[in-house]
């Protein structure tokens, strides 16, 4: 993919509000590469706050406002063009969260995003996959990728050059330091206690994760840093290759050492060395579900990775496009764990697509829609899975429950209200889950759940009694043919009856027509 140069005189910037540190890093473009102007870096832990009291106090956003502050004082010194802040999970899961924005608006005249678990994994698993194409031993053989932030974990399945399975855990290094800190002072087996609460979450993910034999362990996160040191690793291009017997050596020494230990035996920070042992128990648990001989690990934080998005804008289109991809392959991956019905799944994908596309000039959505749309068409009846009864109730709560890569919170939630609507019920304010949407969002899901009701009717035998439909838009009526010389007597009343709300959102009539193939 080429990348969209801008001029280099364009100057940007980003302030990560992370659960350890604040972070600014100044780039501009440079022969097609990004150049680092400035990186500052603030200890700040705000995971301590937010992971033991459930809030941030209000000394640390004092605080966040003059480091804040400061970095707006160095950036003055550069022709910035553009400074997106955004935060992390420390503010995200805060419950004094909006405060917190409110203040560092009024005080800074920044204003900052906070990033949902979902997006931050898409920003670093963007950038991982890039560097992963340049990688030829891993475009067919599988690879398990491991993403470990201060308060979450992100793990997924690669192959092939996309990511085909995730699931995100609330157990990053500084959330499980902070949980066990306590503990951790007062025993050199405080390891036996960190390695029993890792593997009782990522024993949950074994059994979930589409678990062949993967030959690779990619990982990744701000501690890999430290432990490539200290297995005096090498450098293979974009990556740093740790043996597993150096980093199995490492580990058995530093998991009988307190923090206080630690940090005279290696001269580290306090702050790593009090996350350095979480996070190496939470590789060594994941590493064992693999037969890798290494660990790769490249370098990817978040900055970088949405500096790349605000410095190469058509390339970060041409990824997401790619990503759309990753999206239905999750989708498909979870289907499959709920043992849905993939012929009939692919059917009505097929046909709410091809409505879709027909039918751009009256629902004026694009090409996100759509894939919220074909997305919610894969999953639509997982919820038989637990029961046919109310199936579509079912549907809601799994695909809201799930990780789907690519798709916001927000946007999973509007799948799941899509998946909902496909069948017996309409969407309604009284539906605590439609009335929770925003204005803009209930008409969204009220125009893609029709657009599905319909695709589902043209099925509803389940029979595939005919393959591809003709779809056309005729003044105030959508008209979709069929051929077929089996019976569809089902299908035609199932549309008749679904059409009802196809024509109450778009205002067009919404009529059958069948062609007998003699």
């Amino acid at each position: 993919m080429g990348k969209n140069n801008k001029k280099s005189t364009d100057v940007i910037a980003v302030i990560d509000i992370g659960s350890d540190a604040l972070r600014l890093k100044i780039a501009e473009d440079r022969h097609q590469m990004i150049h680092v102007l400035e990186y500052l870096e603030y200890p700040l832990r705000l995971g301590s706050d937010t992971y033991t009291k459930g809030k941030i106090s209000f000394e640390k956003v004092d605080k966040i406002c003059e480091i804040i502050k400061k970095f707006l004082f160095v950036a003055a010194s550069y022709d910035i063009k553009v400074i997106r802040a955004v935060a992390t999970t420390a503010v995200r899961e805060a419950s004094n969260k909006d405060y917190i924005i409110d203040q560092v608006k009024i005080k800074t005249g920044v204003s900052v995003d906070i990033m949902d678990d979902s997006e931050e994994k898409l920003y670093i698993y963007k950038e991982i996959c890039k560097k992963l194409l340049l990688h030829w031993r891993l475009q067919n053989e599988p690879a398990l990728l491991v993403y470990i932030g201060s308060g979450s974990l992100g793990i997924s399945i690669y192959k092939g050059g996309n990511i085909i399975f995730t699931q995100n855990i609330q157990m990053g290094s500084l959330r499980l330091s902070e949980l066990l800190g306590t503990v951790q002072e007062q025993s050199e087996k405080f390891y036996i206690v960190v390695e029993q609460y890792v593997k009782s979450f990522t024993n949950i993910a074994k059994t979930i994760f589409p678990m062949e034999d993967i030959s690779h362990f990619i990982a990744t996160g701000r501690e890999v840093e430290i432990i490539s040191d200290f297995c005096k690793s090498e450098r293979q291009g974009e990556f740093a290759s740790i043996p597993k017997d150096r980093f199995v050596g490492l580990y058995e020494t530093i998991k009988h050492k307190t923090p206080t230990q630690l940090i005279d035996l290696y001269k580290i920070s306090e702050e790593k060395a009090e996350v350095l042992l979480p996070s190496m128990s939470i590789y060594e648990t994941l590493l064992s579900f693999t037969s890798a001989q290494e660990i790769m690990a490249p370098q990817v934080f978040l900055s970088d990775a949405l500096l790349s998005d605000m410095l190469y804008e058509q390339e970060a289109v041409e990824w997401n496009k790619v990503f759309a991809k990753n999206t239905i392959l999750s989708a498909k991956n979870i289907a499959t764990r709920y043992e849905y019905d993939a012929k009939h799944a692919q059917m009505v994908e097929n046909h709410a697509l091809k409505i879709f596309d027909k039918m751009k000039k009256i629902h004026g959505l694009g090409s996100r829609e759509k894939l919220l749309l074909q997305t919610a068409a894969v999953l639509h009846d997982i919820g038989k899975y637990i029961n046919s009864k109310n199936h579509y109730r079912h549907s809601y709560e799994i695909i809201r429950a799930s990780d789907l890569l690519g798709l916001s919170e927000e946007e999973i939630e509007i799948v799941a209200n899509i998946a909902k609507y496909h069948s017996g019920i309409l969407p309604k304010l009284e539906h605590a889950s439609y009335r929770h949407l925003s204005p803009k969002e209930r008409v969204l899901v009220s125009k893609l759940s029709a657009i599905l009701r319909i695709a589902d009717a043209l099925d509803r035998s389940h029979l595939q009694k005919f393959e591809e439909i003709e779809v056309k838009l005729k003044e105030d009526k959508l008209q979709i043919t069929i051929e077929t010389y089996k019976d569809t007597m089902l299908e035609e009343w199932s549309f008749g009856y679904k059409s009802e709300f196809f024509e109450e959102v778009f205002g067009l009539k919404a009529y059958m027509k069948k062609k007998k193939v003699m």
